[in-house]
């Protein structure tokens, strides 16, 4: 009888021990990528898998050739000037990998860098910084939903410490996410962390258990997923804009490129606007929306929570970052109502954050407001925008590592100064 009852369960006990030895031993059994392949996603920040999964991003922060660009819609908004194309045509001894897509903000990109913290360590980034993105919201429920995956919160929550100001901080931000009360493991942990309580022994057995599985289970699917997603990438757009950059980059030529291309690609309106874009997204209402945007302001948000939290991330992962803030249509803002003086205001305030506790590596195009062909669109880099960014970004990969880093969560990590408006 006990034969027969130990044969009859004989292939449940191996299935178990297989799946445990999976997800619990220390080697890999999935599809390992090769340099074109990882240099392909480098260039598709609109694949969500591989944005939010754990194989891909581990195997290229991996090799340090890679330099992480982190940012949003901007990405997507590729010309001859742009970083993948400018820095393939004149190789300068690495590959952006660009990591961003319309709807993520400082949040996301927080847990995306966490998850790979190892893998990043001491390494030099590139942060893109949006003036849209300090709003009075920040980031939205939707957003958060699409690019923070569970197993990147896992991640966070394994180290956590429940003493620090930014667990506690953070984990009180969490749980006014409403697709995250769902998820049991997460939201009782949150809760205790929110509390400044330690996790109770059977919820770290919990967290690290989903952590490997989410872990194994991407390295085991990843391949898959990226079938089922398909690579949206950008890589043939990048190379066909390759082509129209000079063999030599040369200053004078390269200036008068982005000026030449700039004023073809937006003659169809009186904005400096993207032809394409005005056809499809403005021109049927832009009468509607002049002066709509007249109060708006970018100094009160807890965005500024989120940014201090991803500071945070960097100083304790050794990370020389390069900051860009981004430019905007001055001709558009100007008309919709958003004021030069208005993007002035919000670039010193951000600069209080960064440079009162030495993140002193900044590129700022606020100046470039008014200056033509900057801004492709309303509010993205165009052409002679990302040949300034290109510029700064090579000057800051030739210069030694920078990091002498104070941080100060007294004062920035505080509701005050996230609504201060005079700072």
């Amino acid at each position: 009888m006990k034969i027969k009852i130990f044969k009859a369960g004989a292939p449940l006990i191996l299935a178990l021990i297989l799946v445990a030895s999976l997800i619990f031993l220390p080697f890999n059994i999935g599809g390992k990528y090769t340099k074109r392949e990882l240099t392909d996603f480098a260039q598709s920040p609109l694949n969500t898998p591989s944005f939010t999964g754990y194989s891909i991003k581990k195997q290229a922060f991996s090799d340090p050739s890679f330099l992480p660009l982190l940012g949003s819609s901007e990405m997507e908004h590729v010309d001859s000037f742009h970083p993948s194309a400018y820095f393939s045509k004149y190789p300068a001894g690495f590959t952006p990998y660009l990591v961003g897509q319309p709807g993520t903000t400082t949040l996301t990109q927080f847990f995306y860098v966490n998850s790979v913290a190892h893998e990043l360590k001491n390494r030099k980034m590139v942060f893109i910084i949006s003036p849209q993105w300090f709003s009075k919201l920040g980031i939205v429920e939707p957003e958060f939903r699409n690019f923070v995956s569970k197993g990147e919160i896992y991640s966070w929550m394994k180290t956590a410490n429940p003493k620090s100001s930014t667990t506690t901080q953070l984990a009180k931000h969490l749980l006014q996410f409403k697709s995250l009360e769902a998820e049991e493991t997460i939201h009782s942990a949150l809760e205790r962390l929110a509390a400044k309580k330690s996790l109770t022994s059977w919820q770290r057995l919990s967290v690290s258990t989903s952590l490997q599985f989410w872990k194994k289970e991407d390295i085991l699917f990843s391949k898959l997923s990226q079938v089922v997603a398909g690579k949206i990438g950008l890589s043939q757009k990048i190379k066909a804009y390759e082509k129209h950059l000079p063999k030599k980059p040369e200053r004078q030529a390269l200036d008068q490129l982005a000026y030449d291309q700039g004023k073809e690609n937006s003659n169809n309106n009186p904005f400096q606007i993207n032809n394409n874009v005005w056809n499809k997204r403005i021109k049927s209402k832009y009468k509607s929306i002049e002066n709509k945007k007249i109060n708006v302001s970018y100094l009160s948000s807890p965005e500024y929570l989120d940014f201090q939290q991803l500071l945070n991330l960097f100083a304790k992962n050794h990370n020389d970052v390069l900051f860009l803030i981004q430019p905007v249509n001055g001709t558009w803002s100007s008309y919709t109502g958003v004021s030069e003086e208005t993007l002035q205001a919000f670039s010193s305030k951000i600069k209080t954050q960064l440079q009162n506790q030495g993140f002193n590596q900044i590129a700022d195009f606020t100046d470039m407001y008014n200056t033509e062909y900057a801004s492709g669109d309303t509010i993205h880099f165009g052409p002679r925008g990302w040949l300034a960014a290109d510029r700064a970004i090579e000057h800051f990969m030739k210069q030694p590592v920078k990091q002498h880093y104070k941080i100060n969560n007294k004062k920035f990590l505080t509701n005050n100064w996230a609504s201060n408006t005079a700072f």
